[in-house]
């Protein structure tokens, strides 16, 4: 069966999530699928079901599917703008607006929106160019955060930089060149917070336009962190 590979999702926490946010076109299920919650959706939803072998769907998806794959919808971006003005999430706390500077790795960015989403990111800006875009496999690894966390491509990330700096943000750029500690910095202000790629880092000229450069202490043997885990830490601390 020819199926558009980067439009399909698999899983039971990825379907139940795209189904929640109405992005299923359709759906390839195993004869004996069983849970309550996703086949309650699917009854709401009308969405069409196919069902299928558990060989076929092994064929298909290529990984742990859980008795269920679906395609869904492609996945729309918002505006730069639409990103900025939106309020914070976080009662009480300043907008933070996490920017990425070359993330290739589509499961780096599937967990960087899934820590977006829990530590309440107003959005996150990609480059249009040298990044990786919304796909079935940055839905997969996002466990459904996709569907909540707005996302915006910046024709150029230096110009959207200026923006924000307009807009009253500070730019954080999280890189190891820094000699500022991540912990000595007090996050009172909206926030702009950089995270390049593991093997490029963020680019010499979005470095010289940050506000503030700072790095993560490290103690071991390992000079670097994924770029999602360290998306994380940061936010995490800038949250508490």
């Amino acid at each position: 069966m020819a199926i558009d590979k980067n439009n399909l999702i698999y899983g039971r926490n990825p379907i139940k999530e795209a189904l929640k946010a109405n992005k299923v076109v359709s759906l390839y299920m195993i004869n004996n699928f069983s849970h309550e919650e996703i086949l309650s959706l699917i009854e709401k939803s009308h969405v069409k079901v196919n069902y299928v072998s558990v060989k076929e769907l092994d064929n298909m998806c290529g990984g742990v599917h859980q008795g269920i794959a679906g395609v869904i919808k492609p996945y729309q971006y918002v505006s730069v703008e639409e990103i900025i003005n939106t309020p914070s999430k976080v009662e009480g706390k300043p907008p933070v607006i996490l920017l990425l500077d070359g993330i290739n790795d589509p499961h780096n960015l599937g967990a960087i929106l899934r820590s977006a989403d829990i530590f309440g990111v107003s959005g996150v800006i990609i480059p249009k160019h040298n990044q990786v875009m919304l796909n079935a496999t940055v839905a997969k690894t996002s466990a459904g955060a996709i569907n909540f966390v707005p996302v915006a491509i910046a024709n150029n990330l230096n110009q959207c930089i200026a923006l924000l700096k307009k807009k009253g943000f500070w730019i954080v750029s999280a890189d190891g060149s820094g000699n500022t500690n991540y912990q000595d910095i007090n996050y009172d202000f909206p926030v702009g917070l950089v995270v390049g790629s593991e093997g490029e880092g963020i680019s010499s000229l979005v470095l010289k336009n940050s506000d503030y450069i700072v790095k993560i202490p490290m103690y071991g043997k390992v000079n670097s962190l994924n770029a999602s885990v360290a998306a994380g830490i940061f936010l995490s601390y800038i949250r508490k």
